[in-house]
């Protein structure tokens, strides 16, 4: 008290108001991370780096992965992982920067608790939480959407081979029995009436088992969408 003096006073004033103004700051800001971290539709999470246990999961993680809270504390990366994963995300750690930006790590496959495996795209960027070096990991399920494109690809090749078998396999019977009918017309033809016709009637029985596997294929697409 002997050293109190105004300037240091009103230093001292100033400085607590400052730090009470930063700390309601950093209460702000911790609580908006923690509003939109538990109200995103798509599944969150924060792991430590040191041991890849997970530190906190939203609700969204919770309900598309079928762990309970609990349980995900209680685990680490490793354990939604299918065993074949297992490598693909020693890498993915190896490559880890710690410099707080937003990263996109790629596609990747996880596991559910019902055994599901599923296509996901994650995001992360690293952070300190509760002291701890951690990362935010932002999850996109992109299984259905790879499945669609998947069966999209499958029915164009089916669309190809229908398309190769009416330019080409279709040709030939009938080239052949357009040339055939054509003979009926000839005459003093060495050939007789009864082989003649039963040539006709082989290339249209051909023509026709190969419009029969045409529409076969195009059902068989029909059916799939």
């Amino acid at each position: 008290k002997d050293d109190l003096s105004p300037l240091s006073l009103y230093k001292s004033l100033i400085y607590s108001i400052e730090r009470k103004r930063k700390m309601a700051a950093i209460e702000d800001s911790e609580r908006r991370y923690s509003e939109l971290f538990h109200i995103s539709p798509q599944p969150m999470w924060v792991y430590e780096l040191s041991t890849l246990r997970f530190l906190n999961v939203n609700e969204a993680a919770v309900r598309h992965y079928g762990y309970s809270r609990a349980e995900f504390l209680a685990m680490t990366l490793c354990d939604i992982r299918p065993p074949s994963e297992l490598p693909s995300l020693q890498a993915s750690l190896l490559s880890h920067q710690a410099d707080g930006l937003l990263k996109d790590y790629g596609l990747f496959y996880h596991q559910k608790k019902t055994g599901e495996v599923i296509a996901v795209e994650i995001k992360g960027s690293s952070l300190c939480y509760e002291g701890r070096a951690a990362e935010l990991i932002l999850v996109h399920d992109v299984t259905d959407r790879r499945q669609y494109i998947a069966a999209i690809e499958k029915q164009n090749a089916k669309l190809r081979e229908i398309a190769w078998i009416q330019s080409h396999v279709v040709r030939a019977p009938l080239a052949r029995l357009m040339g055939l009918v054509q003979l009926l017309g000839v005459d003093d033809l060495d050939i007789s009436p009864d082989a003649l016709s039963a040539w006709i009637l082989q290339s249209a029985h051909e023509l026709d088992q190969v419009i029969h596997e045409v529409v076969q294929k195009s059902v068989d697409i029909r059916a799939n969408d």
